[in-house]
């Protein structure tokens, strides 16, 4: 006869049973408890560290008669700034100087984004290129100006290009349009008269009609095999329906050119 050994007679009624059942941690002991506690002192902390600062500077400068806050934006600036999409003098205050600011750093932004795309996109398809001279040019490019650091490169530009170039008065001159100098580029500034606005719907106007005018010439040629101009109905569109218009208005834009 087999015999059986019942665990139950050893450990109780359950034979998982491993010993008492441990007790609860109290509320302090508590891990997340703790976590929350130490955050809360941690933003107290950092609140209090940011009042005391910001109330010493403001107190110092009260001692000092410094004045605080964004009333300078109404102040007159006293300074001239060469390259302005807004009109801008002197006298003007520094609020309309900062809104110069920004819209020339929108312009440049635009620019450098246009021109960058371009020269990327060249520089990518030149790499793919089965000649084996340009793909190594541009590969040289991608990886010189990839690998050096734009504060260098920026330095670069500024001290070795810039700083080179003359004085105002020794200016680079092409043909008494344009100067070059060490204060920058200096182009014809186009003033917007009365008509300029539909000299501009013009253009729009000759560039949207010739998209249209180029399907349908395919779409014809397609189905009668006949061949429309439609190089020259959209030279005539974007060019000469743009300079009778601005002949028409009176030549709405005129280009005030630097001296």
């Amino acid at each position: 006869m087999a015999m059986t050994t019942d665990t139950r007679t050893a450990h109780g009624s359950d034979p998982r049973f491993t010993g008492p059942k441990p007790a609860e941690p109290s509320f302090f002991h508590r891990k997340e408890v703790r976590s929350a506690i130490y955050q809360i002192l941690l933003v107290v902390a950092l609140v209090a560290f940011f009042y005391i600062i910001i109330n010493n500077t403001a107190t110092n400068l009260r001692q000092r008669n410094i004045a605080s806050g964004y009333g300078f934006l109404d102040s007159t600036a006293g300074f001239d700034i060469s390259q302005t999409l807004i009109e801008y003098a002197n006298t003007s205050s520094y609020g309309r100087a900062f809104l110069v600011g920004l819209w020339n750093t929108i312009l440049v932004a635009v620019i450098g984004i246009i021109f960058a795309t371009i020269v990327g996109f060249i520089a990518g398809i030149a790499r793919l290129s089965s000649n084996w001279l340009i793909a190594k040019i541009a590969t040289w490019y991608v990886e010189i100006l990839r690998n050096v650091p734009l504060l260098l490169q920026l330095f670069l530009w500024y001290f070795g290009v810039l700083k080179a170039l003359p004085p105002p008065r020794q200016s680079v001159n092409f043909g008494d349009l344009a100067f070059l100098n060490v204060r920058g580029l200096y182009t014809p500034k186009p003033e917007w008269l009365a008509g300029s606005g539909v000299f501009f719907g013009s253009i729009l106007f000759g560039i949207i009609a010739s998209i249209f005018i180029a399907r349908w010439a395919n779409k014809r040629q397609m189905a009668t095999g006949q061949r429309f101009p439609v190089m020259w109905a959209s030279l005539g569109l974007i060019f000469l329906l743009p300079a009778v218009m601005f002949f028409v208005l009176g030549q709405p834009v005129q280009f005030d050119v630097p001296k």
